[in-house]
C-alpha cells in the first residue's frame, strides 16, 4: 500500500515538474520580437517538448528542444556553457552515445521565427564553431514545422533533413517536423444575425404592429369603415403632397417676381379716371 502511494506521489511530482518546465519554456528573440512572439504563441502546444532524431547513416543523434533545453540534467555531465541548448549533436561511439564527443548546434536564447502558408521555420543560432569548413562560423539549426492536420499534437516526430555544410558561409542543420500546430486556425462558423438584419426585423415588426393595432382601434372603437380604417388615413393621404411641397421648398428655386422699375399710375387711379369718363358717353 505504501509503495503504491509512493508511486502516485512520484508520478504527480514528475507531472508537476513537466508542467512547470512547459509553462516557463520560451525562446528569446534579439530581433523582431513582436512578430516572433505571435508565431511562438501559435505553436504553444509544442513549447517545452523534446525530440530525438538520427541521421540516415546512424552516425549522429540529435536532441532537439522546442524553446526549451534539449538535454536533461543527466546528459550535461561536465559540459561547459550548457545553458540554453536548443539542439545538441551526439556521435555514436561503439554503439553508444558519447556526450563528450558532441556539438551544440544552436541555442534558443538567440532565435528567429518566420512563417508562410502551412509552415513555420524556427531557427536557433550561436552554436559551436566549425573547425575547418564554413569559414569557422558558429553552427545554426533550422526546424521546419509543416502543417499536417492528421498529426495530432503530442504524436509528432522530427527528422534530420539536411546538414548543409558545403558552403563558405551560413551553413545550417535542417530538421523537419509535421504537426497540426502549424496549421492555420479555422475561424468559427457563426450563424448570428447582423446589425442591419436586426434593424430590418425591428422596423417590419413596428410597422406590422402599427397597422394591426391602428386598424383594430379605428374599426372597433371609432367604427370606421373601408379605407378610413387605416390609422392616420388623412395624413397618409396627403403624404405624397407633403413630400412634393417639401421638395419644392428645399430643392427647387423659383424666380422672384420682378418689381416694376417705373412707378406710374396705379390700377385704382386708372379705374377712377374710367369712372369720370362715363358721363361723356351718349345716353
Amino acid at each position: 500500500m505504501n509503495i503504491c502511494v509512493l508511486h502516485i506521489i512520484l508520478l504527480l511530482w514528475v507531472a508537476l515538474i513537466s508542467a512547470v518546465d512547459r509553462a516557463t519554456a520560451g525562446c528569446s528573440f534579439p530581433q523582431h520580437t513582436s512578430e516572433n512572439r505571435k508565431i511562438e504563441a501559435k505553436i504553444q502546444p509544442l513549447l517545452g517538448k523534446r525530440f530525438r532524431a538520427e541521421d540516415v547513416n546512424k552516425e549522429y543523434v540529435y536532441k532537439i528542444g522546442i524553446c526549451t533545453d534539449a538535454l536533461d540534467k543527466t546528459e550535461f555531465h561536465d559540459m561547459e556553457n550548457n545553458k540554453n541548448i536548443g539542439v545538441y549533436q551526439f556521435k555514436y561511439t561503439d554503439g553508444n552515445l558519447d556526450p563528450k564527443d558532441g556539438h551544440v548546434v544552436g541555442r534558443y536564447n538567440n532565435t528567429s521565427m518566420t512563417q508562410g502558408t502551412g509552415w513555420i521555420l524556427l531557427e536557433y543560432r550561436d552554436g559551436e564553431k566549425y573547425h575547418t569548413h564554413c569559414t569557422q562560423e558558429t553552427r545554426r539549426a533550422r526546424i521546419m514545422i509543416i502543417c499536417d492536420e492528421d498529426v495530432d499534437v503530442g504524436s509528432e516526430r522530427i527528422n534530420i533533413f539536411e546538414e548543409n555544410t558545403n558552403k563558405t558561409g551560413e551553413c545550417y542543420y535542417l530538421f523537419e517536423m509535421a504537426s497540426s500546430a502549424a496549421c492555420r486556425t479555422k475561424p468559427a462558423v457563426t450563424f448570428g444575425l447582423s446589425l442591419g438584419s436586426i434593424l430590418v426585423i425591428v422596423f417590419v415588426s413596428v410597422v406590422f404592429l402599427y397597422l394591426l393595432l391602428g386598424i383594430a382601434y379605428q374599426r372597433f372603437v371609432l367604427g370606421a369603415k373601408g379605407m378610413e380604417q387605416l390609422p392616420n388615413y388623412s395624413f397618409w393621404q396627403d403624404f405624397g403632397n407633403l413630400q412634393s411641397d417639401g421638395c419644392n421648398l428645399v430643392c427647387r428655386s423659383g424666380g422672384s417676381p420682378q418689381k416694376p422699375t417705373f412707378k406710374g399710375l396705379g390700377d385704382d387711379q386708372l379705374q377712377e379716371e374710367d369712372d369720370r369718363d362715363d358721363h361723356l358717353l351718349p345716353m
